[in-house]
């Protein structure tokens, strides 16, 4: 199973250590030690998965980071949450997955820390409202289907369609909105209730954490 986030902060990480010069993210310059830099990373995911994902680091070496450069490392983790935020949404928008990779993004998103997740859901959910309102005036009006965005409209209803599959949120109405007025205007030519794997976030947490210690003892001694 390919893991994003995995992949994200492995390729970040393998980057920032590659940099034989300073390493800038926006106008800071990072200068922190490889493995303080990997801690900044892992807190793209939530308070409440942070222990577990990374009890294989030392966390008493991230609190003397914390007690001394504090500020500095918030900051940092600030950045990189809004790099990931940018490149997830990206993803979303402009890539086709498999069934099997929107469950395993849909996963994924659900461990992600709270503010961060709205950081992503907001404007995504902003552009599924819109094209929502453009089908649907489509359908109304009987006008051509091809101006429509398609694909875009596609690959948001999947994602979130299994987003609230695995995790039930007040997106659902928006989620049923959407997929009421496709059934309208494609007359069930599209599909989106593919059935989720039988696999339980636990289990996909447990799986995700071995891919991680893999990747990030590749890269760094831990």
């Amino acid at each position: 199973m390919k893991f994003y986030t995995v992949e994200w902060i492995i390729e970040v990480l393998k980057r920032y250590q590659a940099e034989e010069t300073s390493f800038f993210i926006e106008d800071k310059e990072v200068s922190f030690k490889p493995k303080h830099f990997l801690w900044a990373l892992l807190h793209i995911y939530s308070k409440k998965e942070l222990p577990f994902l990374g009890e294989n680091l030392d966390i008493k070496d991230l609190e003397s980071v914390l007690e001394h450069q504090g500020f500095d490392f918030m900051y940092l983790v600030d950045l990189l949450r809004k790099e990931f935020s940018y490149w997830f949404k990206e993803n979303i928008l402009h890539r086709d997955f498999s069934e099997e990779s929107y469950f395993t993004l849909a996963q994924e998103f659900l461990l992600l820390e709270e503010q961060l997740r709205k950081q992503i859901q907001i404007p995504l959910l902003d552009q599924m409202k819109k094209l929502i309102l453009d089908l649907e005036e489509i359908v109304e009006e009987e006008k051509p289907l091809d101006s429509f965005d398609k694909k875009k409209f596609v690959r948001l209803l999947k994602f979130f369609n299994l987003v609230e599959k695995i995790e039930k949120s007040k997106c659902s109405r928006l989620v049923k909105r959407a997929k009421n007025i496709v059934e309208k205007a494609y007359k069930g030519d599209l599909h989106f209730d593919f059935p989720v794997p039988a696999i339980s976030k636990e289990t996909f947490k447990t799986t995700l954490k071995k891919e991680l210690d893999k990747q990030i003892s590749s890269c760094l001694e831990v």
